[in-house]
């Protein structure tokens, strides 16, 4: 995982996997995301008090805790990582392959099949456009593997609407080397084998290992800095299971619960504790969250990566999420508040395409 000038927090970003390399499962190769948070919006606060500022209805939420894969494609091709050889910096995006503007890895890696001895790469690094040429199988075959066009990974579903089937994740948004949110042109959710879980260390954050499927269970339209949001398709949901919303006032220090898949694929309800309670904060680290926990620490010494996004429930209600683990101790992390989750859905809400 790439360390930030933090070294005691660690953003628990979905174990990211830039499309265009053929690993299965790998660390997270994001930033932490820092203290940017959103704007609540004035819907959120309508959809709580009402257009005359009367208490509505409850808002009713069903927690997840299913471990979800995720397949965010950015609508360009990039340099994952540098390449002194052949003079490509990481974060330069490909615009044109010998003249022919190119969209996705597919018509990058189509560009390179054609015979020639040598090809001219455009890019544009920063704002300044610049031309390299590349020649030689071996050059071409470094080329190939440092470009992608989007991420792939797992996260943790934290809620579900049951009236539409829209979801929110993470508690975070993915981000790429610099910490910046990768924009989404177009998402999809798959289904994940939980592999197992690597267990936490002070200084070496755990994670969860998986491998994603090629089943279709959703799409995702929104990866914003306080989570990802989409809808599910394939879903088996209890409307039953739906719990109301903690309001971030009702909050409180204490006994809380998270849900997590962890073991055998199965997710269970484990405890926690919450503590130092920001209130006004509208980012994803508004209170902070101890495992205390027998079990869960005994299978993965307390939060890993992986886990984000994973439900918080106290009192009967939905809290939030976990997203951030700190690194020097892991049976301690962050959380973010269910109402900042909600906030953030509704940019992605009104360019997502309507329930059938």
């Amino acid at each position: 995982m790439r360390r930030t000038g933090r070294k005691f927090l660690a953003m628990l970003l979905p174990i990211i996997i830039l499309f265009g390399g053929v690993r299965t499962h790998a660390e997270y190769r994001g930033g932490e995301r820092g203290e940017d948070g959103v704007k609540v919006s004035s819907r959120f606060i309508e959809l709580i008090l009402g257009k005359d500022g009367e208490e509505s209805e409850e808002i009713r939420l069903t927690p997840g805790g299913d471990v979800f894969g995720a397949r965010i494609y950015q609508g360009y091709v990039s340099v994952k990582e540098e390449c002194a050889e052949l003079s490509l910096a990481s974060g330069d995006i490909v615009k044109a392959i010998d003249g022919k503007e190119v969209l996705t890895l597919p018509e990058a890696l189509g560009a390179f099949s054609v015979e020639s001895d040598l090809h001219k790469v455009e890019l544009l690094r920063g704002n300044k456009a610049i031309t390299v040429e590349v020649g030689g199988q071996e050059s071409l075959k470094k080329l190939r593997g440092v470009l992608c066009d989007g991420v792939a990974g797992i996260g943790t579903v934290t809620y579900i609407d049951p009236s539409d089937m829209s979801f929110g994740g993470l508690g975070h948004g993915i981000c790429d080397d610099t910490g910046a949110v990768i924009p989404t042109k177009d998402g999809r959710v798959t289904g994940v084998i939980i592999g197992g879980a690597i267990k936490g260390e002070r200084g070496q954050p755990g994670e969860l290992s998986g491998i994603l499927t090629d089943r279709g269970e959703g799409e995702i339209y929104s990866n914003t800095p306080c989570g990802v949001f989409g809808r599910l398709t394939k879903a088996k949901l209890d409307k039953s299971s739906s719990l109301p919303i903690a309001k971030r006032d009702e909050v409180k220090a204490g006994e809380a619960t998270i849900i997590s898949t962890v073991k055998n694929g199965r997710k269970a309800e484990y405890k926690v504790e919450l503590f130092d309670i920001k209130v006004g904060e509208t980012g994803t680290k508004c209170f902070k969250i101890r495992v205390t926990d027998k079990t869960l620490l005994a299978l993965t010494g307390g939060i890993v990566r992986g886990m984000s996004g994973s439900p918080i429930i106290q009192d009967g209600k939905l809290v939030g999420a976990v997203t951030h683990v700190m690194v020097a101790n892991p049976t301690e992390g962050y959380g973010i508040f269910i109402e900042n989750m909600l906030s953030a859905s509704e940019s992605g809400a009104q360019s997502a395409p309507k329930a059938a």
